[in-house]
């Protein structure tokens, strides 16, 4: 799954490409990528080079590396700024998660109390009818995606409140079209070594999971 693009003139130094990201080395115009994508442009002049009639970008500030927020960012050259370039890099590098996913997908944590769920009915009444994917994370968590909305359901929490977890999870399976079961959370570590600073990976590997 590619949730970026970085767009580059010269070496990146000290940095190793990743799986998840568009790299483009050259000239590349900003119109011309993904827009669905966070981009990083690295180094000030080649940007402005890149997009002569972009008027957002010509007219950005120098000072500030958000151009647009989640959407468009910039970091000095190696040439430019050797400190800069490193970190500025490392920094977007770590970003990019959160840069994507939190404004394309709606989270909710279905939490009994704050919802004022008395019984199974209440539950299911807030639940969509029918669910694209359920994610079960150790018999702990669900998380269910409907119309880019997730839905986070701690089943711990719910059998404190005498909640028959085994129907919960039953009643959801049937309506659900794809099922990801990882009960010795495999997937999930295996996707946390791609993405070690993603503090919300949980909620929304069933994202990277459903592509």
């Amino acid at each position: 799954m590619i949730i970026a693009n970085i767009v580059y003139e010269k070496e990146l130094v000290n940095h190793v490409e990743v799986e998840y990201i568009n790299y483009y080395r050259g000239l590349t115009e900003y119109d011309k990528l993904d827009k669905t994508l966070p981009t990083l442009y690295v180094g000030w002049s080649f940007m402005k080079a890149c997009n002569p009639d972009n008027e957002i970008i010509q007219n950005a500030n120098i000072l500030h590396k958000k151009i647009v927020a989640n959407e468009l960012y910039w970091e000095c050259s190696f040439e430019e700024s050797k400190g800069s370039h490193v970190k500025g890099i490392d920094n977007f590098i770590n970003a990019i998660p959160q840069f994507y996913f939190p404004p394309k997908y709606k989270y909710i944590n279905l939490d009994p109390v704050f919802f004022q769920l008395k019984d199974m009915q209440d539950l299911f009444d807030v639940l969509p009818i029918e669910i694209d994917t359920t994610y079960i994370y150790k018999n702990e968590m669900l998380y269910i995606i409907s119309n880019n909305k997730i839905t986070g359901i701690n089943l711990n929490m719910f059998e404190f409140f005498k909640f028959n977890i085994e129907e919960i999870k039953r009643r959801i399976l049937e309506k659900t079209k794809i099922i990801y079961p990882d009960l010795s959370g495999e997937i999930y570590l295996k996707y946390y070594k791609i993405l070690p600073n993603f503090t919300h990976l949980k909620r929304y590997l069933i994202t990277i999971l459903s592509k």
